[in-house]
């Protein structure tokens, strides 16, 4: 469970998406809500609203009112910078930090999408991305797995996740060959990780041989969570490998990204930079 949540908001239809999210999860699990609006600088990327310092604070004003009124524990901070980097500055390893973003496809991910990718490489917490969809009538987590480094942390995260909504959990990993037997492939751990956190859980596990980001996005289409590890846990390579970076520019449901233990993350002191530390 976390510590807090972290939510970004800039008064987008996204971002009012994640904060109803986050408020949710918040309310069951009885975590604080921490609203976080940047005012982004002059060299800043403008990819929600473009607001002043003032009209961002009655924005807060406004969300922690309506939020306070349901009996939430929330407060709110308006750094400057962009968001990516002032939420990797506020968050801490067992919070998760929530944002929204826009359902995008292949051609317009790299304007529309690349937010929840720059926030996933930042930050050293999970990461939930929320897109603009109906959740309502929604049933289901699926957790995507790829790696026995991080497959029993996700089937944790997944059950626990599962277990707090009283859902089923489907498991799911891609593999080219489908001869390999199942329980000698990551996906074996993180069902046994998963059954260890949350007995008497409903746990299904599905090996496809569809591509990997392909398959996640088709399982998600009609579940409520989506759940995923960083591309990488090597120090020289970035935490967001082609399959986590190509779901969250084509986002079909949340996408909760679990930050494992000794994860790395992106440097703070070169947003551009090729260079990563250990969380």
């Amino acid at each position: 469970m976390a510590r807090r949540y972290l939510v970004g908001v800039d008064g987008s239809a996204p971002s009012l998406a994640a904060l109803d999210w986050a408020l949710r999860r918040a309310r069951q699990s009885s975590a604080p809500l921490v609203l976080v609006h940047v005012t982004e600088g002059a060299d800043a990327p403008h990819e929600g609203p473009a607001r002043s310092a003032e009209a961002g604070r009655a924005l807060l004003d406004g969300e922690l009112e309506r939020v306070r009124a349901l009996g939430v524990e929330v407060s709110a901070t308006q750094p400057e910078g962009s968001l990516a980097w002032a939420l990797g500055d506020l968050a801490e390893p067992d919070d998760v930090v929530v944002v929204g973003t826009h359902k995008t496809g292949y051609l317009h991910g790299r304007v529309l999408g690349s937010r929840s990718v720059q926030i996933a490489l930042a930050v050293r917490a999970s990461v939930v991305a929320v897109p603009e969809v109906d959740l309502r009538f929604r049933r289901g987590i699926v957790a995507g797995v790829d790696r026995l480094e991080t497959a029993g942390e996700i089937g944790r995260a997944a059950a626990e996740e599962a277990q707090a909504r009283g859902e089923e959990l489907t498991l799911l990993e891609a593999v080219p060959n489908s001869a390999v037997r199942r329980d000698e492939l990551p996906i074996a751990r993180a069902a046994q990780e998963a059954a260890r956190a949350a007995p008497g859980l409903v746990i299904r596990s599905r090996v496809s041989t569809r591509p990997p980001a392909e398959a996640l996005l088709d399982a998600a289409r009609d579940k409520a969570l989506l759940v995923l590890g960083p591309g990488s846990l090597d120090a020289t390579r970035s935490p967001i490998g082609s399959v986590l970076h190509d779901v969250l520019l084509n986002v079909t449901a949340p996408v909760l990204v679990v930050r494992p233990s000794g994860a790395l993350v992106a440097a703070p002191a070169g947003e551009g930079a090729a260079s990563w530390r250990a969380s």
